[in-house]
């Protein structure tokens, strides 16, 4: 039997992580995991091959400055 290793953060704790989108995105909406995890996007690691509950904006930093960045036809 092979062993799973799970993602870690930066100080050394183990990530939450789920085995199906829908049990991440359960566990997002729960109210006993919130403020922790409210809003945040379930997605797919590719590292580990479980799923992870992160903040958008840890997703997809380019969403920060679009605002910035906008034009007016």
């Amino acid at each position: 039997m092979t062993e799973t290793k799970h993602c870690k953060r930066s100080n050394g704790t183990e990530r939450a992580w789920f085995r199906t989108r829908e049990e991440a995105e359960a566990s997002a909406g729960d109210p006993k995991n919130h403020p922790v995890y409210r809003g945040d996007a379930a997605h797919l690691c590719g590292k580990c091959g479980f799923w992870h509950l992160s903040r958008a904006e840890w997703l997809f930093p380019e969403w920060e400055t679009l605002e910035e960045k906008a034009t007016v036809n």
